[in-house]
């Protein structure tokens, strides 16, 4: 499963992904992990989750991005739900770039099984179609 959080920067999109990581922790059998650009939100997680800081690497397009979750998965084959939140090199991407990176996600959902959870800084009104479904 591949599924968007999509809104404008300050419409609470990250606090809808803590939330949700955190209520993960509590049903999941297995490893939850979530992905921000910085440290700010790490204390408000159940410190359970795997929680990764991107900031600390060099990830400039989201293939770098998806070789990164490639890494992740493979140190991990327990991973059930990685959350990615608040990604420049996401919200940035041409529609085009989303587009074969969703592909890439449900390719890795398909093979181990991972969910993914994805905040997206976007006018909800200007999604392209092919994202809709993921909504």
């Amino acid at each position: 499963m591949v599924k968007f959080i999509v809104g404008e920067m300050g419409s609470g999109k990250t606090k809808i992904m803590i939330d949700m990581a955190n209520e993960a922790v509590k049903k999941s059998k297995g490893h939850i992990v979530y992905i921000d650009r910085d440290n700010s939100h790490v204390y408000d997680l159940d410190r359970s989750l795997r929680f990764i800081n991107t900031g600390e690497f060099r990830i400039e397009n989201l293939k770098t991005f998806y070789g990164f979750l490639c890494g992740v998965i493979s140190q991990n084959f327990d991973i059930e739900k990685v959350f990615i939140d608040g990604l420049k090199v996401i919200s940035q991407a041409e529609n085009s770039c989303i587009k074969d990176f969703i592909s890439d996600m449900e390719d890795l959902h398909k093979e181990f099984g991972v969910n993914f959870i994805v905040s997206l800084s976007r006018n909800i009104d200007e999604v392209p179609e092919f994202l809709k479904p993921y909504l």
